[in-house]
């Protein structure tokens, strides 16, 4: 379709047009509006002049297929000119530097073990006791809360993707080494026959308290009163934890309903020190026993993936929101047919997507010979395409390498299959070897001190190299070895830590580690104030805490996972999840192995780089946004005069899930991208962006609509508000929270209006009043414990069945 046709013929083909497009929302002048306060007289959004032609459509290259990439470019190309009621409004054109969508690249199908389909495929190996199975493994695993994940809730409900409950079960335990080598080798050196898996110290069962709300309580061995030390002291380890968790949970709660979570630790009569508190500084002066440590700092490592030295860096209030927000009643979910779903539904209105294509360079065009767009956009086989503007949905690292002309240095390899029915050409697969010799150290790709200043995209390097990544690997297998000796004691999620590993990363056990490592250099490092024992090491009430950075001179350490493999390794049991994947193979993935499968076992092994959070990456989110802000306001001031003279600065944005404030999740993706799309829709008032108008309303950014205007509000209010005040990270941890109850809220009234029956309005009416009620923190912690007495009569129930030799477990949703 021409862009000159009038909005009636336009009209006439967007029956075809909204099968395939997801529409966005109202006319961009709200957001024009707000975005346009630059003074006294500012800028309009231009009037529509039915005399004059319609503008062309835009042209918006996005780089990356995560999820970020996917959301941003489905909403975009499925924004309409003329306020909705015209043709297409924006050409996007995707690039991946993989052979597919980047979301689901490391993904695979299963290969059928059963007779048949071995003999079918010409294999010899068919077993003919296996049943059959038709399984897919999401690489890595895709789980979300919904209580933490409004938006990409809202997004999967639109655009149809189902998701389903999983119960949240986990088993933590430690892992010895035989011999000293191999305690000391590096995970991709050691040897499973090396490892020792001992009992677990903590393991959960799931127990359903009502029809919206489920509970995770410990399992208890059974009773010995032959020796009834070991329950007494697991009851005693339980009851710490327990403790610790409720006060948890009332501290979290009570900041986040009050808005201060941002001011966790600052306050002197809390133990701090007037700057952001660390979770370690919050787990050490908060006085959490090392029994609660145990158990916490190694689950929130697996959902953070990360090392424990990274995990102690995070700023408290960062994990805090997460658990005030999903526990106690958060349930996991699980993309119920796989991501592939999920990248096939975004991607179907993306007219162009370049496949194996790296873009190397980005440059302003020069006007006197391209007057169409004013960015060109240059790939590894030396192609140049125009554009308007340019999204970068990569992680930060590659945004900051390629926007330096650079090439990432050591990349990681592509994604090791064995056994599996590839479906293309094998030099879309990587080599076991290339894994194996992968450095788990993450590079820092682009050093800001070789870019000269006077470089157009200085400012956003410098920016985008305060984002800090870990490099994690992850593998599928088959060797049970990973999991418990008893299958009984085998759950969802499996968190295994080595015995030496030092959870909270303290200062004082650094020093002692890198004095035995380094006694035969001379090297000695800096005393730790209080070290006459270990818990006046760890607790430093008074003089504080001593940081890894007086150790050693770094703002950001480096983490020793290559080295030791500080961190928590977990390994889930994929048939829990995904029951196409049957019972007879326990199909498994490890996410940051501290020793090796058996090589027979192995079915996949991937490389990833996940983005984590520490004090100055916290302060670069709110960098970035407000730097996307104001290229935002200074396209729409020169709207109106001329957009070529506008930088080409002004015309690169980026997303991804380091873009948002909280833990780097998929939440942030998807928040980033509508965020992003807002801003170009306010930059280009000519083309009056928006959804079409015959969209259903129960597409995303229909229903991102009252979304909307409540962020505008909120901007409004925020305008005159000193800057810490006012940017990302504390408006983010002041009403995220107000904003995920509004969504279920939104969601529950759509559903009374679509089913009419008496019951479920009922329950919806009741689920918002539970909402209302737990604004009020004290009610909440109240309503927890009474629900908790209920899930105690059913946990010792299954105790006392299990401890006369019965099975408890149908009494439990383990």
């Amino acid at each position: 379709m021409s862009p000159s046709q009038t909005p009636t013929s336009a009209l006439a083909q967007q029956d075809t047009l909204l099968r395939r497009n997801t529409p966005v929302t109202r006319a961009s002048k709200l957001r024009a509006e707000n975005l346009a306060s630059l003074s006294s007289s500012r800028t309009q959004p231009l009037e529509h002049n039915a005399t004059q032609p319609a503008p062309r459509k835009l042209r918006v290259a996005v780089v990356g297929s995560g999820l970020a990439g996917l959301t941003i470019a489905h909403i975009l190309a499925s924004l309409h000119s003329d306020n909705g009621h015209g043709d297409q409004g924006i050409e996007v054109e995707l690039f991946e530097k993989a052979h597919k969508l980047g979301m689901d690249a490391a993904s695979l199908s299963v290969t059928c073990p059963c007779i048949k389909c071995a003999e079918a495929a010409g294999r010899k190996d068919g077993d003919p006791a296996h049943e059959h199975v038709e399984g897919r493994m999401d690489v890595p695993m895709r789980s979300f809360f919904p209580e933490y994940y409004p938006n990409l809730v809202r997004l999967y409900r639109a655009a149809g993707v189902k998701f389903h409950d999983a119960d949240n079960t986990l088993a933590c335990f430690d892992v010895s080494f035989d011999s000293a080598s191999s305690a000391s080798s590096t995970p991709s050196t050691r040897s499973g026959q090396d490892a020792h898996i001992e009992l677990p110290y903590l393991s959960s069962r799931s127990y359903k308290v009502s029809a919206n709300h489920t509970i995770t309580l410990p399992d208890l061995p059974p009773l010995s009163l032959i020796n009834p030390y070991p329950f007494g002291r697991r009851l005693l380890g339980y009851y710490r934890i327990a403790r610790d968790y409720v006060k948890m949970l009332t501290v979290s709660k009570e900041f986040m309903t009050q808005g201060r979570m941002m001011e966790i630790g600052k306050d002197p009569s809390e133990w701090g020190n007037g700057i952001q508190a660390s979770l370690r500084e919050f787990l050490v002066n908060g006085g959490y026993s090392h029994d609660f440590s145990a158990f916490f700092v190694p689950l929130f490592a697996c959902v953070c993936t990360c090392s424990f030295e990274r995990m102690m860096e995070y700023p408290a209030c960062v994990v805090l929101e997460y658990v005030a927000r999903c526990m106690p009643f958060g349930r996991m979910q699980f993309v119920s047919s796989g991501v592939r779903e999920v990248t096939e539904s975004l991607s179907k209105n993306i007219s162009t997507i370049h496949y194996n294509t790296m873009i190397e360079k980005i440059i302003e065009a020069d006007p006197s010979t391209s007057v169409s767009s004013p960015i060109i956009l240059i790939d590894s086989k030396g192609v140049r395409r125009e554009f308007d503007h340019v999204i970068f949905a990569t992680q930060a690292n590659q945004a900051a390498a390629m926007l330096a002309g650079q090439k990432a240095s050591k990349p990681l390899p592509k994604p090791f299959v064995t056994s599996i029915d590839k479906g293309d050409d094998d030099s879309n697969y990587g080599r076991m070897e290339e894994h194996e010799l992968t450095d788990p150290e993450t590079p820092k790709d682009v050093s800001i001190e070789n870019i000269a200043k006077g470089h157009p995209f200085y400012r956003q390097i410098k920016t985008l190299s305060k984002f800090p990544y870990e490099r994690t690997q992850v593998v599928c297998h088959t060797d049970t070895s990973f999991l418990p000796k008893d299958p009984a004691a085998w759950r969802l999620l499996n968190i295994a830590k080595s015995t030496n590993a030092d959870i909270l990363a303290s200062p004082f056990d650094r020093v002692t580690a890198e004095l035995k490592q380094q006694q035969s250099t001379g090297y000695s490092p800096k005393p730790f104030a209080d070290t006459d024992s270990e818990f006046q090491g760890r607790k430093g009430h008074d003089s504080g805490i001593a940081s890894p950075d007086s150790l050693s001179g770094s703002s950001t350490p480096i983490s020793t996972a290559s080295t030791s493999h500080n961190s928590a390794m977990a390994t889930h049991i994929m048939n829990n999840t995904a029951t196409s994947l049957g019972t007879t193979t326990k199909f498994l993935q490890t996410t940051n192995p501290i020793f090796q499968p058996k090589p027979e076992t192995v079915i996949s092994s991937a490389w990833f780089e996940r983005a984590v959070v520490n004090p100055e990456s916290m302060s670069a989110v709110d960098e970035l946004n407000r730097e996307m802000d104001k290229q935002a306001k200074r396209l729409l001031a020169a709207s109106s005069v001329d957009s070529a003279a506008t930088a080409i600065t002004d015309r690169v944005w980026f997303v991804g899930s380091y873009a948002y404030p909280g833990i780097p999740l998929l939440e942030g993706c998807v928040v980033s991208a509508v965020q992003v799309m807002e801003r170009i829709m306010a930059a280009e008032p000519a083309h009056r962006l928006a959804a079409s108008v015959t969209a259903p309303k129960e597409s995303f950014l229909k229903r991102e609509e009252p979304m909307r205007d409540r962020r505008l509000r909120r901007q409004e209010e925020l305008q005159n508000q000193p800057l810490h005040k006012s940017s990302a990270s504390a408006v983010y941890f002041k009403t995220a929270w107000k904003d995920t109850l509004e969504d279920e809220r939104i969601w529950e009234e759509q559903e009374r209006a679509r089913q009419d029956e008496e019951r479920f309005s009922k329950k919806s009416h009741f689920s918002s009043a539970v909402g209302s009620w737990t604004s009020n923190v004290y009610v909440e912690v109240a309503w927890m414990l009474l629900l908790y007495i209920v899930a105690i009569v059913q946990w010792w129930s299954v105790f006392m069945l299990e401890s006369v030799g019965f099975d408890g477990s149908r009494w439990a949703l383990a």
